[in-house]
């Protein structure tokens, strides 16, 4: 009797990568990724992508403005306690500078007390507290760019 090779199921990692790629042709968004920590940063950038958007991270509050103005975003992901300027601080600037439409998601250790950040400068936005689950904060980028889960 002869012996039969099995061969390990590869379609479905083509297909998942079919799909991711699908995603990521069809999906224009860019993410302004506005953290200082490497390791939340990474996850946090990591779970977007896999969602098909187009992830810039930022690690200070001036880097984000910079390349605010180099490549637009559609949604700006924005951490509260940041070096070289507060994200309270970049809130402001964003909304002073004619950046009205432009949905900010705050993901912070922070109180919003502590910011002084009232709620018409932080709208369209919304306010999440640390910790926060990646899928919960692609859920949430996914609701304010009017996608469907």
């Amino acid at each position: 009797m002869g012996s039969v090779t099995l061969q390990p199921a590869r379609e479905p990692a083509r297909a998942t990568q079919r799909t991711a790629e699908h995603k990521q042709l069809n999906r224009s968004t860019r993410v302004l990724l506005v953290e200082d920590e490497p390791l939340t940063a990474e996850v946090f950038a990591r779970a977007l992508t896999r969602d098909g958007h187009r992830v810039d991270v930022a690690r200070d509050g001036l880097q984000a403005l910079r390349r605010l103005h180099d490549h637009p975003p559609s949604i700006v992901v924005l951490d509260m306690s940041l070096p070289a300027l507060s994200g309270a601080e970049v809130v402001r600037r964003l909304r002073d500078e004619g950046h009205t439409e432009l949905p900010i998601v705050v993901v912070s250790g922070s109180s919003r007390a502590e910011t002084n950040l009232g709620p018409a400068e932080l709208w369209p936005g919304t306010w999440l507290n640390k910790p926060v689950k990646p899928r919960d904060l692609v859920r949430i980028v996914r609701q304010f760019l009017g996608e469907s889960d």
